[in-house]
């Protein structure tokens, strides 16, 4: 028996294939993964991962699989794409295999903040999670949200609303004016707009003030998620994941550092006796 670990995010998919003694034979990256937004696309992505890690190295009806997978928890397609799939697979919601990865079986939160946002707490093997609603309604202070909300202050810029700032301007002049911006709006996809998030971490750090107003309003729905989720009788610690998590992570509780990655408690989970195909 062999074991399968995928993880499809909106940015990216990854899978990592091991064996009984956890012993890595095979690893593939494809692109993103999300199957509420785009599910052709996640479909492709995750096959070519997974055909990457495991081709030419075991059969596929001999593996045993969980997919973590941007887009399962409301989307209704987790079963549909488990259909799809040439190999026996669990498909469950990508916080579900960070939290195993990132906390095993002891309790504490996770805030994983990518392109997407969600958070989760495990107490005593129970697992609660808030957010992944999706960019359109939700996805509060992830990558695509943050990198919108600098286009949205673009836009008031030109309006004259807000005064520019040289961030600002870069993105205006960059997406071309007002034309500019309203075309990338009705093609860019979450991870179009997370690509700017790299520039406005820089912009903060050289003290432009729009981009220190996203992030300070970022930060302020990361703190009340993880109030919401932080027990009355105790304080628990917080894990920092995904490409944001560390950029972002605040210093109100505790912070312990990831046990593993998405993939190793996707593993864990396709290991576990809890796996069901």
């Amino acid at each position: 028996m062999t074991y399968l670990g995928i993880d499809g995010g909106g940015s990216g998919c990854r899978a990592r294939l091991v064996d009984e003694a956890g012993q890595v034979l095979g690893e593939g990256w494809a692109g993103p993964a999300n199957i509420a937004s785009d599910f052709a696309g996640a479909l492709a992505n995750i096959r070519s991962a997974a055909q990457m890690a495991y081709g030419g190295r075991v059969a596929p009806e001999t593996i045993r699989a969980v997919a973590g997978i941007a887009g399962a928890n409301l989307s209704g397609a987790g079963p549909e794409l488990a259909a799809q799939l040439p190999f026996p697979v669990r498909v469950v919601q990508d916080i579900a295999i960070s939290v195993r990865g990132a906390l095993g079986p002891g309790d504490g939160i996770v805030a994983a903040l990518g392109t997407g946002s969600i958070f989760a707490r495990q107490r005593e093997g129970q697992v609660r999670s808030v957010g992944g609603w999706g960019l359109r309604i939700g996805d509060e202070a992830s990558g695509a949200w943050i990198g919108r909300a600098v286009v949205m202050r673009a836009a008031r810029m030109i309006d004259g609303f807000i005064a520019p700032t040289p961030l600002l301007a870069r993105i205006a002049g960059e997406l071309g004016g007002a034309p500019g911006i309203v075309q990338f709006s009705l093609r860019a996809n979450p991870a179009d707009y997370a690509g700017f998030v790299p520039r406005i971490l820089e912009a903060e750090a050289e003290g432009d003030e729009a981009a220190g107003a996203i992030l300070a309003a970022a930060r302020s729905e990361i703190r009340a998620a993880i109030r919401l989720l932080q027990p009355r009788d105790t304080v628990l610690p917080v894990v920092w994941t995904g490409g944001l998590g560390p950029a972002l992570a605040l210093g109100d509780w505790p912070r312990v550092e990831a046990a593993g990655d998405a993939l190793a408690g996707a593993i864990e989970m396709a290991r576990g006796t809890e796996w069901t195909a």
